[in-house]
C-alpha cells in the first residue's frame, strides 16, 4: 500500500525535474521567443497525436477491412473532397484577412449560408442521380446498402466537412491553435474508433464510410463554441447589410476562387482513385489509400500544421511585411523539403519487410504503390505548407491557370497510359512525375509572385 501511495508522488517530482531542467528551459525559452514556431508545434502536436492514433490503429482496420472495402471509400472520400473545398464557395478563406471580430463573424455567416445552399445542391443531385452512375465509378460491383449509404452519406459527409472548414479558418484568424489541435486529436481517435466498432459489427464498407464522417466533423462545434464564447456579443454584430458588402467585396472568392479549387482538388490524389477504380480493380485504389494513410499522411500532417499558421501570419505580413513573407516561405520549403525527402526514403527501406507483416499478407501488394507515389508525394509535401501563397497575395488567375495546367497533364497521362493498355504501376508513376513537375512550376509562380510584391511601391 506504501508503494501505491508514494507513485504519484514520485510522478509528479520526475514531472517538476523535467520542468526546471536546463533542456526544457531551453525549448521554452526558444518558442516563447519564436511565435511561429511555438503555433506550429502546438499544431503539430495535436495533429501528430490524432495521426499516429489512427496510423497504430491501421493494423486493426486491415483485418477487419478488405482491399476492396477501402477502395469503395476511397471513392467517396474523393468525392466528398473534391466537392467540399467549394462547401463555403471559397469565402472561409477570407477569415483570416478580417481585422476586426465584426467583420470576422460577418463573414462566417456568410459562409454558413453558403455551406447550406451548396450542401442543398449536393443532397438534390446526389437522390436523384441513378444508382447506375454511382456503380460507373468503379470495375468492383457495389452492393444495394453500399449504394445507399452513399446516397445518403454523400451530402452529409460534405456538410460535416464544410462546417469544419470555416470553424478552422475561424480558429486560424482567432490564433486558436491550442483548439484547432485538440480538434486534430479527436478526428484521428473518433474517425478509426468507430471504423473498428462498425467492422466488429460486420457493417462493411458502410461502417468506414460512417466512421470516415464522424471522424471528418469531430471537434467542430467545440471550435465554433469556444470562439464566440471568447467574444460575448459578437453574434449580436452580424447584419444582413454586412454580410452583402462583405461577400460583394471578396466576390473573386467564389467566382475565381471556387471553380479553381474544384479543379485543384480534382487534380490532386483523389483524382487518382477515381481514375484507377474505373479501369483497374477496386483493391488498388485500397492499396494507395493505405499506403497513403501511413506515408504521406504524417507529411500532410505536418504540412497543413505549418499552413494554418503560415496562413494566418502570411495574412497579415503580405501587406506590412513583405521582405518577412519572403524570408518565411524559404524557410518553410526548405525545411519542409529535407524532412518529407528523409521521410519518404525511410518509408521506402520499410515498407516491403513490414508491410506483409504490419497490416496482413494481403496488403504486401501496396508496397510497390509507394514506391510508384514517393516522387509525388514529396512534391506534395513541399508545397503543401506555402500552397495558399497565391490565393493570400490575391493572385487567383494565376493560380487558377495552374491548376488548369496540372489537370490537363495528369488526365493526358492517364488517358495515355490507358491507350496503350500498360499496367497500373506505370500509371501510378506517370501521375507521381506529373505531381512533381506541377509542384515545381508552383514554388515556381509563388516566389516571383512575392517577389513582385517586395518591389511593389508603398
Amino acid at each position: 500500500m506504501e508503494n501505491v501511495i508514494q507513485q504519484p508522488s514520485q510522478g509528479l517530482a520526475i514531472q517538476r525535474a523535467f520542468a526546471a531542467s536546463p533542456l526544457w528551459r531551453w525549448v521554452k525559452e526558444r518558442l516563447e521567443s519564436r511565435p511561429f514556431l511555438r503555433n506550429v508545434s502546438i499544431m503539430l502536436t495535436g495533429t501528430a497525436s490524432g495521426q499516429l492514433v489512427s496510423i497504430l490503429l491501421s493494423p486493426v482496420l486491415t483485418r477487419l477491412y478488405s482491399p476492396e472495402q477501402f477502395g469503395l471509400l476511397s471513392i467517396y472520400l474523393a468525392i466528398i473532397s473534391v466537392l467540399a473545398v467549394v462547401a463555403a464557395l471559397r469565402y472561409e478563406l477570407t477569415l483570416p484577412l478580417a481585422t476586426t471580430d465584426a467583420e470576422m463573424i460577418n463573414l462566417a455567416a456568410v459562409c454558413g449560408c453558403s455551406l447550406v445552399i451548396t450542401t442543398a445542391i449536393v443532397a438534390l443531385i446526389t437522390f436523384f442521380l441513378p444508382l447506375g452512375a454511382l456503380q460507373a465509378l468503379s470495375r468492383t460491383a457495389f452492393s444495394a446498402v453500399d449504394l445507399q449509404s452513399y446516397r445518403v452519406l454523400l451530402p452529409i459527409g460534405f456538410f460535416c466537412l464544410g462546417g469544419y472548414f470555416i470553424a478552422l479558418y475561424m480558429a486560424t484568424r482567432a490564433g486558436a491553435f491550442r483548439l484547432i489541435a485538440m480538434s486534430r486529436l479527436n478526428q484521428g481517435v473518433v474517425g478509426p474508433v468507430t471504423q473498428i466498432g462498425a467492422g466488429i459489427a460486420g457493417a462493411g464498407a458502410p461502417g468506414l464510410l460512417i466512421g470516415s464522417v464522424l471522424g471528418q466533423s469531430a471537434g467542430t462545434f467545440g471550435l465554433l463554441h469556444r470562439i464566440i464564447r471568447a467574444r460575448p456579443g459578437i453574434l449580436r454584430e452580424v447584419s444582413w447589410r454586412q454580410m452583402m458588402s462583405l461577400a460583394k467585396r471578396y466576390r473573386h472568392f467564389p467566382l475565381i476562387g471556387s471553380w479553381t479549387a474544384l479543379i485543384d482538388a480534382a487534380g490532386g490524389n483523389q483524382l487518382l482513385y477515381l481514375l484507377i477504380t474505373t479501369h483497374y480493380a477496386a483493391s488498388i485504389a485500397g492499396f494507395l489509400f493505405l499506403v497513403e494513410r501511413v506515408v504521406a499522411r504524417p507529411l500532410s500532417m505536418v504540412g497543413t500544421s505549418i499552413l494554418q499558421v503560415f496562413v494566418g501570419e502570411a495574412g497579415q505580413t503580405a501587406t506590412t511585411a513583405p521582405d518577412k513573407l519572403k524570408s518565411r516561405f524559404r524557410q518553410v520549403v526548405h525545411h519542409q523539403f529535407f524532412l518529407a525527402m528523409a521521410w519518404i526514403l525511410v518509408a521506402n527501406l520499410g515498407a516491403a519487410l513490414f508491410f506483409p507483416k504490419v497490416f496482413g499478407a494481403e496488403w504486401g501488394g501496396a508496397v510497390i504503390y509507394l514506391q510508384a507515389m514517393s516522387l509525388g508525394y514529396l512534391a506534395q509535401a513541399v508545397v503543401l505548407p506555402v500552397f495558399h501563397t497565391l490565393q493570400i497575395l490575391e493572385r487567383q488567375a494565376m493560380a487558377a491557370w495552374w491548376q488548369v495546367f496540372r489537370l490537363l497533364f495528369i488526365i493526358a497521362i492517364f488517358v495515355v497510359g490507358v491507350h496503350f493498355d500498360v499496367s497500373a504501376v506505370w500509371i501510378v508513376m506517370g501521375y507521381s512525375l506529373a505531381q512533381a513537375i506541377a509542384g515545381a512550376i508552383l514554388l515556381i509562380l509563388m516566389m516571383n509572385a512575392i517577389q513582385q510584391l517586395q518591389r511593389a511601391p508603398t
